[in-house]
């Protein structure tokens, strides 16, 4: 088998060390590199890069959410593994969205953590089995409900470029100048995608659009 080079981030360091304990058995994992907080890993990412990262989310200095897309373009070779204690499903969609290759929960034992570490090694998409089984059971959900009101969602293209730049967190003001439309007009598109995907807010129409796979 391959050996697996991996770096470690989070704030606590008996994470760290448990981490470190639980791998010691798995000769074929090698820890290179273990940090407490984004700047240090972000240093330490200039001198070795892993083939997998296991990165927690709540960070002190910066958040996974915004450490994800500097990683992935500055690193797009390295695989990413958010290890973290945020169980909803929504929080794995979003964080699949914006670059992770795996999604884990802390307190997975080691056989579970290793497979995780292989899978996305492997380039393969790992997703921990509970959260799996919710979002999987929230698929369905949507998908009955969306069936029963017989809702069929047709977007023209400029709706489609305006979803994707929201999704990309462009304000209204930045959509408007980068599309060469007026606020106005940005708004009354952001007003017919929410009518169309029948949902109250922008966090509403990013979760199904992401549900119906209009975006990614």
């Amino acid at each position: 088998m391959d050996y697996i080079n991996i770096s470690l981030v989070d704030d606590h360091p008996m994470v760290i060390s448990g981490l470190t304990t639980l791998l010691q058995p798995f000769p074929h994992i090698v820890i290179h590199g273990t940090y407490n907080n984004a700047a240090q890993l972000l240093q330490g990412l200039q001198y070795y890069s892993p083939d997998v990262l296991l990165l927690d989310l709540m960070l002190p200095d910066q958040s996974g959410k915004e450490l994800l897309p500097l990683i992935r373009k500055q690193y797009p070779g390295m695989r990413i593994l958010v290890l973290t204690s945020l169980d909803t499903p929504s929080m794995v969609t979003n964080m699949l969205r914006h670059g992770c290759n795996g999604y884990l929960l802390k307190g997975a034992g080691p056989g579970t953590l290793v497979e995780a570490i292989e899978t996305v090694y492997k380039k393969e998409e790992y997703i921990d089995p509970v959260l799996k089984e919710q979002l999987l059971q929230n698929v369905l959900h949507f998908k009955t409900r969306i069936q029963g009101n017989a809702l069929s969602v047709k977007l023209t293209q400029r709706e489609k470029e305006v979803l994707g730049m929201i999704a990309e967190e462009h304000t209204t003001s930045e959509i408007a100048e980068k599309l060469f439309i007026s606020y106005h007009t940005v708004e009354s598109h952001r007003n017919n995608l929410m009518r169309k995907l029948n949902v109250k807010n922008t966090v509403g129409l990013l979760k199904v659009a992401i549900q119906l796979g209009l975006i990614r």
